[in-house]
């Protein structure tokens, strides 16, 4: 049975924390500096964060129905609403939000409140996707506590990919036999993949400043987790460190160059202390963030064909740091990383080929509206604009199909997601984990926002997805019943957590 996003909608009844607008004041776009705008933005504003109106967010968050929250846009008195999927306090008073509009869920935000639980200014940065919109937060280095904000017509954005963004690395030898059915991820033990994320100092002055950066990163890896737990691939991306790197010495930062460069070991600009990162973290994955520019290639990534037990040096990517909100960049690279390939059309126009028998593949929707994350939008016939989801056999967006059986990158990434994880030996031991039931099995099933392990103190929601002739009527938490009856769950992972969601049948119509 396939889901539909826009079926998929939570309970109405929700906390509301709703956020005073802000202040907003006409600016111009781009970098906010007397530019002219690029030809995607529609409009922008320069706003102000009250710190008062993200107090809350660092009170100690309550289980139970997800809670809602109203975020700025332009218009006085209006702003984006959405209910909480996932959130996290950074040890440096960030709080990373996301969520969906519980009328639309395919209509998402991921937003970093830098400096909320801290007694400094406050700003905002991350991005809202509605449609054919996004509403673009971007932190000013040089005013604390007020942002650019920016409508971008997605529809306007370069093309998502150009030439072959792919490089295969020759295989190691493995020291231990691959074992086949031993190691497939499951949603009851999720594969845990730790990746280490460095960026160039380049990148610091396109975003404007540190913190930019490491928000663009949150950004980039949650939209990933986000990625892999709608298209129902049981795996999660951890960041174990981030790290500038030295000066490149490349002019125009290219992706090419850089995945030559930072994949060498004995590189002294950027590969020897990849290597040093990797092993002292136990990173499975290296990803890299550049100031490419929006008119050149946007990132190109290993590409292990398939990730297996002898594939660990097919662990590194580069992408433009302009492409993370674009185009959900970092998820596509990193894709590449798991196996995943472009959509066929793509694949073909590059010289490659798609066998029968093969499903790894991208997809663009039958209205050519719509890509998945692994396809390029230069193989829709229409302007088109991605859609944050693995090619899958399971969901539909406005009622198009996201895949099929000969195109399918989340069985793919299903597949890879232990052997990636299995890399490099984890050095994190506080990660907690979370398991789901249904009561009684047939009634339904769960999916949470992000797949665990967790760090501790992250709060995550958890979806009930009933089966035909039953409806939700309950939750327990380690088995005790709560009074909550929406199809929506948020826990707080401070521990090891069991959550059931109660089914029952719905009630033949009295005639």
């Amino acid at each position: 049975m396939r889901r539909s996003l826009l079926a998929a909608s939570t309970a109405a009844t929700a906390l509301t924390a709703a956020l005073s607008l802000a202040m907003n004041t006409p600016a111009a776009a781009g970098a906010g500096g007397g530019h002219e705008p690029e030809p995607w933005v529609k409009r922008s504003a320069v706003m102000r964060a009250n710190p008062k109106d993200f107090h809350s967010l660092c009170r100690k968050p309550k289980d139970g129905v997800p809670e809602r929250r109203t975020f700025p846009l332009f218009e006085r008195g209006k702003g984006f609403t959405a209910i909480e999927d996932f959130r996290r306090q950074e040890p440096n008073g960030t709080v990373f939000w996301s969520g969906h509009d519980p009328r639309h869920p395919e209509n998402t935000i991921s937003v970093s409140v830098i400096g909320a639980c801290t007694a400094g200014p406050v700003t905002l940065s991350g991005e809202i996707e509605a449609g054919f919109r996004q509403y673009l937060y971007k932190p000013l280095a040089k005013r604390p506590g007020r942002y650019l904000l920016q409508e971008i017509d997605t529809l306007k954005l370069p093309p998502s990919g150009q030439g072959v963004d792919t490089v295969t690395a020759p295989p190691t030898r493995s020291a231990k036999p691959h074992k086949p059915g031993l190691r497939i991820a499951t949603p009851d033990n999720p594969a845990a993949i730790d990746i280490v994320v460095a960026y160039t100092p380049a990148t610091v002055t396109e975003l404007g400043s540190v913190a930019a950066v490491q928000s663009r990163i949150d950004y980039g890896v949650n939209q990933l987790n986000r990625a892999l737990a709608t298209s129902y691939v049981p795996a999660s991306v951890h960041v174990v460190n981030t790290y500038q790197t030295q000066a490149t010495g490349v002019a125009r930062e290219n992706a090419g160059t850089l995945l030559n460069m930072i994949s060498n070991p004995t590189n002294l600009t950027l590969g020897a202390t990849a290597a040093a990162q990797r092993a002292a973290f136990g990173a499975d994955l290296v990803a890299l963030i550049a100031a490419i520019p929006a008119e050149d290639s946007s990132g190109q990534a290993n590409l292990p064909t398939p990730a297996g037990p002898t594939t660990s040096n097919n662990a590194f990517s580069v992408t433009s740091a302009f492409s993370i909100t674009a185009w959900e960049n970092l998820a596509h690279e990193i894709g590449h990383n798991f196996g995943l390939k472009h959509d066929r059309k793509t694949v073909v126009a590059q010289g490659g080929t798609t066998p029968v028998g093969t499903d790894n593949y991208g997809w663009v929707t039958a209205d050519q509206r719509h890509h998945t994350i692994m396809a390029y939008s230069s193989a829709c016939t229409l302007a088109c604009t991605v859609v944050n989801q693995y090619s899958n056999t399971v969901n539909q967006l406005n009622g198009q199909a996201l895949g099929d059986e000969n195109n399918n990158n989340a069985a793919n990434a299903t597949r890879a997601a232990e052997y990636l994880a299995g890399y490099r030996t984890s050095l994190v031991t506080n990660r907690v984990s979370l398991t789901m039931a249904s009561s009684p099995v047939a009634g339904g099933s769960l999916r949470p926002s992000e797949y665990g392990p967790y760090d501790p103190g992250a709060q995550v929601t958890v979806t009930a997805e009933p089966s035909p002739g039953f409806q939700i009527s309950g939750w327990q938490v380690d088995g005790v019943l709560q009074t909550d009856t929406t199809l929506n769950y948020t826990i707080t992972m401070d521990a090891n957590h069991t959550i059931t969601a109660l089914f029952t049948e719905i009630p033949e119509p009295v005639r």
